[in-house]
C-alpha cells in the first residue's frame, strides 16, 4: 500500500510540473470588435435613420489559438462569427453561400485550422481571399463608408473588403519574407460534388448541374517597406447554372479580376489609390466592371481626416439596359480615444448615374419588390451622415 501511495504522489507531482509546460506551448484567445454608428439621410433616395453596424470594422467575436509542435512548427485555428449590434443577430454569409449551404451561420466570418512555421502558414476551411485585404491602399481603410467598398459591392466584384471575399472549402497559403508577402487561395466552392439532381429555377428544369464547376482561386503579391506599400491581386470565380440565371450564362463563365493598389506616407499626409477590373462578371460574357479610387489621410492631433473618391464603369452587356458610371465620395474624421477605442463621423455620397431600379435588382442591390419603386425609374443618390464608435478587445 505504501508503494502504491508513493506512486500516486509521484504521478500527482509529475502532473503539476507538466501542466505549466503544456500551458506555455498552447494558447487560446478570445477576441472581437464592437462597432456601431448612427446614420441619417437617404439610401438610394429613400429616407433612412437609425443604428447600423460596423462603420470602421465589422462587429465580431472569435476564438484563435496556437500550439507549439516543435522544430518551429505550430498548429493554429480561428473560429470567428460576425454580429450585427443593431439587432444582435449573426451576419456575414453572402448570398451565393446561402443558396448552397443550409444550416446555421455559426462562425460565418472565418473558420479554419492550419500549420504555421518559418515557411509561412497553410490552412483549411472558410477563409478570406487575398482581395479582402486592400485597406492599405484605401484612405477609408476599407471601412463601410469607403467608396471602393460601396462600388465594388455594386459591381459584384470579389476583390472587396466584404463577404464576397470570404470563401468556403478553401486551402490557403500566406507567407511573409522581409518586405514581401505572398498569398494564395483555392476554394472548391459551396459544393464539392455533383449531387445528380436537376436544378429548378422559377419552376423550370434547366438541366443537370455540375456542382464541381464553382471553384474560386486567387493570388496576391505585396510589398511593404517603410512608407511605401504596393499590392497586386488576381482572382477567378467560376459560375455554374446554380449561381447565375441561365439566360445570362453565355460564353466564358469565369469571372476574372485583377487589382493594383499603392500608398505612400509622406508624414504630413498619406496618399492612397487603386485600380481594378472585373471581366465576365457574374459569369456573363462581356459584362465588365472597371473601378478606380484615390484618397488621402491627413493626421490632425489624436485623429485623422480621411477623404476618398471612386468611380466604377459597369458595362451593360446583356444584363443592363445601358452602361452606367456610378461615383462615390466620402469624407470622415476618426479620433483615437485609446489603443482599442476609436470614435468617428463623416458623410458619404453615391451617385448611381442612370441606373434604373430594374438594373439595380439585376445587380443584386434590391429584391424583386424594388422597394416600391417603378422598375424603369432612376435610382436616386445615397446621401448619408454618420457618427459612431469602434472598440476592439
Amino acid at each position: 500500500m505504501k508503494k502504491t501511495q508513493k506512486r500516486l504522489v509521484a504521478l500527482a507531482v509529475a502532473s503539476l510540473v507538466s501542466t505549466p509546460l503544456w500551458a506555455q506551448s498552447s494558447s487560446i484567445q478570445l477576441y472581437g470588435v464592437a462597432d456601431a454608428f448612427f446614420k441619417y439621410g437617404q439610401w438610394m433616395g429613400d429616407d433612412t435613420a437609425g443604428i447600423d453596424d460596423g462603420g470602421l470594422a465589422g462587429s465580431r467575436i472569435g476564438f484563435r489559438g496556437e500550439e507549439a509542435l516543435g522544430s518551429g512548427l505550430k498548429a493554429v485555428f480561428v473560429l470567428e462569427q460576425g454580429v450585427n449590434l443593431d439587432t444582435g443577430k449573426s451576419c456575414c454569409m453572402s448570398g451565393a453561400d446561402d443558396k448552397s449551404n443550409g444550416g446555421s451561420q455559426t462562425f460565418a466570418r472565418q473558420a479554419y485550422v492550419g500549420l504555421k512555421g518559418d515557411f509561412g502558414q497553410v490552412a483549411l476551411g472558410r477563409q478570406y481571399a487575398p482581395g479582402f485585404f486592400i485597406d492599405s491602399y484605401d484612405a477609408l481603410l476599407s471601412a463601410v463608408p469607403s467608396p471602393q467598398s460601396w462600388l465594388s459591392l455594386l459591381g459584384n466584384l470579389t476583390i472587396t473588403p466584404n463577404s464576397p471575399a470570404r470563401w468556403n472549402n478553401a486551402v490557403t497559403y500566406n507567407g511573409t519574407f522581409q518586405s514581401v508577402t505572398f498569398n494564395a487561395i483555392y476554394s472548391a466552392g459551396n459544393r464539392e460534388s455533383d449531387s445528380g439532381r436537376d436544378l429548378i429555377i422559377d419552376g423550370t428544369n434547366v438541366g443537370r448541374v455540375d456542382y464541381t464547376d464553382d471553384d474560386k482561386y486567387g493570388l496576391a503579391l505585396r510589398y511593404d517597406n517603410g512608407p511605401l506599400k504596393i499590392g497586386a491581386i488576381y482572382q477567378g470565380v467560376k459560375f455554374s447554372k446554380e449561381n447565375v440565371a441561365d439566360d445570362y450564362a453565355e460564353g466564358d463563365k469565369t469571372q476574372k479580376e485583377w487589382f493594383l493598389g499603392a500608398s505612400y506616407d509622406f508624414g504630413m499626409a498619406t496618399l492612397a489609390g487603386s485600380y481594378q477590373q472585373g471581366r465576365d462578371v457574374l459569369g456573363m460574357n462581356d459584362h465588365d466592371v472597371d473601378l478606380w479610387q484615390v484618397g488621402v489621410i491627413v493626421p490632425v492631433g489624436a485623429g485623422n481626416i480621411h477623404v476618398a473618391y471612386a468611380r466604377a464603369d459597369i458595362d451593360k452587356a446583356k444584363l443592363l439596359q445601358d452602361d452606367v458610371k456610378p461615383k462615390s465620395f466620402t469624407v470622415a474624421y476618426t479620433h483615437t480615444l485609446s489603443k482599442r477605442t476609436t470614435a468617428y463621423l463623416g458623410y458619404s455620397k453615391i451617385d448611381y448615374d442612370d441606373l434604373t431600379w430594374d438594373d439595380a435588382r439585376k445587380l443584386g442591390q434590391t429584391d424583386s419588390s424594388l422597394n416600391g419603386h417603378s422598375g424603369a425609374s432612376k435610382v436616386d443618390d445615397t446621401d448619408l451622415f454618420f457618427v459612431g464608435m469602434s472598440h476592439s478587445f
